[in-house]
């Protein structure tokens, strides 16, 4: 008797469900150009005209899944009044879906050449040289200024077409035909970032010691993915000599569009490359203890590595760690932050248990402001 209802239901639920699934991709998928500004999907024709004319090239870089970027298309990039400025740029669109198709693959060379590790990204270059000119927000006032501002004069040293489809063509040969060991560290010292970069992929497995003994250098270049990269080698296979290059990272990210992350990956390579010395550079970090960044927790376990290689380290990573324990105030309406809050806090206690060889201070069950008080005036009773 109920059979025609559930067949109705389930009818009407099959019908529901790709419609919702349909309406939550178009939340946050970005598949297609939008707007109708002149979109290409070719940058090494984007780099052209745009050398040609003498105009920046627009790059709208978006990917799979982006949801902030659905919404930049469904306004921004969507709206009428951008037609004013159609004529002052070239207009790049960037999509990523990380199929591995030579279309993606494309697309992926483009992002490395920037630096692209978030999305979505919206800046302006300069053809001649390649440099940013400006990063054109996500309003119709900020691009306007940022594009009726934007200069490109013609150089005689610039970038010309060739040379960049040359280098892009090189970049494409060595995923689809890998050369040997030795021609990939002599293209650790090719002109083009991007080549750069994929000889660094190659041999961060085949032969990570090639990447360490150039790792100076090619920390010095304000590339994310190259820097990424090598600090992931770093961390696994330490060299003191780098020691200097990732404090500096640490210290200042200059030249990264994602210095949050570089940052990270500098302090997680410190844990092997570092000294006692490098302490200094992690205590503004272990001590700001912000609860809601990973950047705090791998500071407080490479400051323990450290501190683990002699008494005087040891010493010195304690009393940097004591200042570790974060404030709950400004948790206390976030049952969220206060998690992470009291998460970072036993981790701090945890990293000074290991230093000092102590296990008789016992974590509060509660993490307050008063049990902050108290954990830090009995760890500092072993550490002063």
């Amino acid at each position: 008797m109920h059979r025609p209802l559930l067949l109705v239901a389930a009818t009407a639920l099959a019908a529901i469900l790709p419609a919702q699934e349909e309406a939550a991709q178009e939340r946050t998928q970005s598949k297609t150009p939008p707007g109708e500004a002149p979109w290409t999907t070719d940058f090494l024709a984007a780099h052209a005209e745009a050398a040609r004319r003498n105009v920046p090239i627009f790059v709208y870089s978006t990917k799979t899944y982006c949801p902030h970027c659905v919404v930049m298309e469904k306004t921004l990039l969507s709206d009428p009044a951008l037609a004013s400025t159609f004529d002052d740029v070239v207009w790049m669109y960037l999509f990523q879906d990380f199929s591995g198709s030579p279309a993606d693959r494309a697309a992926q060379r483009v992002a490395i050449r920037f630096g692209i590790t978030a999305w979505p990204q919206h800046f302006l270059v300069d053809p001649h040289s390649m440099e940013v000119l400006a990063d054109t927000g996500r309003t119709l006032e900020s691009f306007t200024r940022a594009v009726k501002g934007a200069t490109v004069a013609e150089r005689d040293d610039g970038l010309q077409p060739e040379d960049l489809a040359a280098a892009d063509a090189r970049a494409a040969a060595l995923h689809d035909q890998p050369p040997g060991q030795e021609r990939l560290v002599e293209l650790l010292g090719d002109d083009d970032v991007v080549v750069r970069y994929r000889a660094i992929e190659l041999l961060k497995d085949a032969a990570p010691k090639r990447v360490v003994a150039a790792a100076g250098e090619l920390l010095a270049v304000p590339h994310d993915q190259t820097r990424f990269l090598v600090c992931e080698v770093l961390a696994t296979h330490g060299d003191a000599s780098a020691r200097e290059a990732l404090e500096a990272l640490v210290r200042d990210p200059a030249g990264s569009r994602n210095p949050n992350v570089l940052r990270i990956r500098a302090t997680q390579a410190l844990a092997r490359c570092g000294d006692a010395r490098s302490l200094e550079v992690l205590a503004p970090i272990v001590q700001a203890a912000q609860c809601n960044n990973g950047l705090s927790t791998l500071a407080v376990d490479t400051a323990v590595a450290l501190g683990e290689e002699s008494a005087e380290a040891r010493a010195q990573a304690a009393r940097v760690l004591l200042d570790g324990f974060p404030a709950p105030g400004d948790s206390a309406d976030d049952p969220r932050m206060q998690r992470m809050c009291a998460a970072l806090a036993a981790r701090v206690h945890g990293a000074l248990g290991r230093l000092t060889g102590t296990s008789e201070i016992g974590f509060p069950e509660v993490y307050d402001a008063k049990s902050r008080a108290a954990l830090r005036q009995a760890w500092a009773a072993l550490v002063r």
